[in-house]
């Protein structure tokens, strides 16, 4: 959160590296999934549940739904942390981009996640002081009734996504031009 006088409050996550070092693809991608979780659940906020679910048919092919506002620094990032892996699964960045965009909506519409989002959302929104520390939202969340499905969640999705592979990215996508 920025702390000075008049500037735009901006809660998000900066990683910083030592730019000679290379990092593992599946580090790479799941950093990609956090920089363009927070546009993807804008969308399905904007957009609705629903109209995500039954359009996610026609994405890549229609890119209408991705809401950027605000977003663009996000976006620019996510872009930057696809490279590396279509660079080391020798595929085009856009099918890579579009892989974990597809994956990152599909997460949160799986069963019981839109809800930790929405709770997550509403516990920040409501942080004293504009702040609200990881233990004290992770300890609320455990005495929730959905944690356990959440958990149960986080790994299947971990299981279908992880190991990479150049098939299985490729495999989740239409045939792209």
């Amino acid at each position: 959160m920025s702390t000075q006088v008049g500037a735009v409050k901006k809660g998000g996550l900066i990683f910083v590296r030592n730019g000679k070092l290379k990092m593992h693809p599946e580090i790479y991608d799941h950093l990609s999934l956090i920089s363009i979780s927070s546009i993807c659940a804008g969308s399905i906020y904007l957009h609705g549940l629903d109209k995500i679910a039954a359009e996610i048919v026609n994405l890549p092919y229609s890119d209408g739904l991705l809401n950027l506002e605000g977003a663009e620094e996000d976006y620019m990032a996510f872009k930057r942390l696809c490279s590396p892996v279509s660079r080391f699964f020798l595929i085009q960045a856009k099918k890579v981009q579009w892989s974990a965009i597809l994956s990152t909506f599909r997460f949160l519409m799986m069963e019981g996640i839109w809800e930790v989002v929405s709770y997550v959302a509403e516990a920040i929104s409501q942080a004293d002081a504009d702040v609200l520390s990881c233990m004290q939202l992770l300890e609320k969340m455990q005495k929730e009734k959905w944690y356990p499905e959440f958990c149960s969640s986080l790994k299947t999705f971990h299981a279908s996504r992880y190991p990479l592979s150049k098939v299985k990215l490729e495999s989740e996508l239409p045939e792209m031009a």
